[in-house]
């Protein structure tokens, strides 16, 4: 088999993985384009700010947060997942988030904007890490 037969292999094989790979953004470049990223993977690093776990009305746990670009920075993108965090998140925490953008979402009588769900999904490495 040639160098270039088997180049071209790689290639076949690499483009459907890099298709799946969520794709790098920041929360301003969110904020800016979200339609460029509405309902796709992303995978975004920020500072915590307002997290919360709490427990719906029919006992689903859950979490939540403000993803902020710079610890002193006013805009923001919201965090979403079902179940909890071990450890939770402190204020100003440094993290990366992987999980669906929505530039709206709609649940019930309730509209929100600007949405990274984060929830876990099979196949899917979504979730929540906390970075040094």
């Amino acid at each position: 088999m040639s160098s270039r037969t088997l180049a071209r292999i790689l290639v076949l094989f690499a483009l459907p993985a890099l298709a799946l790979a969520a794709e790098k953004a920041s929360v301003g470049g969110l904020l800016k384009d979200g339609k460029k990223f509405d309902q796709k993977e992303v995978a975004v690093t920020g500072f915590v700010k307002d997290f919360q776990q709490k427990t719906s009305k029919i006992g689903n746990k859950y979490f939540n947060f403000k993803l902020k670009e710079g610890k002193d920075a006013d805009e923001f993108v919201s965090v979403y997942s079902r179940g909890t965090l071990e450890k939770g998140l402190k204020d100003d925490a440094k993290v990366e988030v992987t999980g669906f953008f929505r530039l709206e979402t709609k649940v019930g009588s309730y509209t929100y904007k600007n949405e990274i769900d984060c929830s876990p999904k099979e196949g899917k490495k979504f979730g929540v890490k906390e970075l040094k």
